[in-house]
């Protein structure tokens, strides 16, 4: 039962803002649209620490995937909106922890977040990303979680963090449990990366989240990946 509290208080909100923040009082933009993101990311944060445990299903997990897919696309074409992002956290989540089991040394995560923030770049300024983005909103979101504002309805506005952005900030996240790197550091700096690339966005454009996602997990992680890669002791942790 206490496993579950968190995830529980993490669905409660999720829930709880996305049908009541439409309601509230909408204070200056900028400022709503970081107060409204601070809130659903570290709620969708949350949710997906409470699932890491799941890490021990092993090969099984993608079921949990599995079973959240339908959800999700259910959810949207029903404009379930705090519904759907809930199920596209699970899909995410599921998928991004079970990578991280797959991952036999440290170095492999290395890599994951090095390429991982190139291909997004490039996506974003040219690739499947943009071609998304042009598409307009109802196909987006297909693909995001959707963050509404204070005094907005998701049919006026919303900030969108792509579902694939959740599902490397689980892989991290499971990496740092697997590897016996820092959890608790990891996960608060990678949620202000989200932050900090929503704030850029505002005085730019659509801008991608890894690259500053993969910088903010591998800076709070540098001297442990530094020093078990030199000394030689990449391999997983004892579970």
């Amino acid at each position: 039962m206490k496993r579950l509290a968190l995830p529980a208080a993490a669905v409660a909100v999720l829930l709880a803002w996305g049908f009541g923040s439409s309601v509230a009082p909408s204070p200056p933009l900028r400022l709503n649209i970081m107060v409204s993101s601070a809130i659903v990311l570290c709620a969708a944060a949350a949710l997906v620490w409470g699932m890491l445990p799941l890490a021990a299903l092993g090969r099984r997990l993608p079921l949990v995937a599995l079973a959240a897919l339908p959800c999700a696309v259910l959810f949207v074409w029903l404009g379930w909106v705090p519904a759907a992002n809930i199920a596209k956290v699970v899909l995410a989540a599921a998928l991004g922890i079970w990578i991280a089991g797959e991952l036999e040394r440290l170095s492999w995560i290395v890599i994951v977040a090095a390429v991982s923030a190139a291909v997004d770049i490039v996506s974003v300024a040219a690739g499947p990303t943009k071609a998304i983005l042009e598409k307009g909103p109802v196909v987006v979101g297909w693909f995001t979680l959707a963050v509404t504002w204070l005094g907005y309805s998701y049919s006026e506005a919303y900030t969108g963090l792509g579902t694939s952005d959740v599902l490397f900030f689980a892989l991290y996240l499971g990496a740092a449990r697997r590897f016996g790197l820092r959890e608790g550091s990891s996960a608060v700096a990678m949620v202000a990366s989200f932050l900090g690339t929503i704030a850029l966005a505002m005085y730019w454009t659509a801008l991608p989240a890894l690259p500053l996602l993969s910088a903010a997990f591998l800076a709070v992680n540098a001297d442990l990946i530094v020093s078990r890669l030199h000394g030689g002791g990449e391999a997983t942790r004892p579970e």
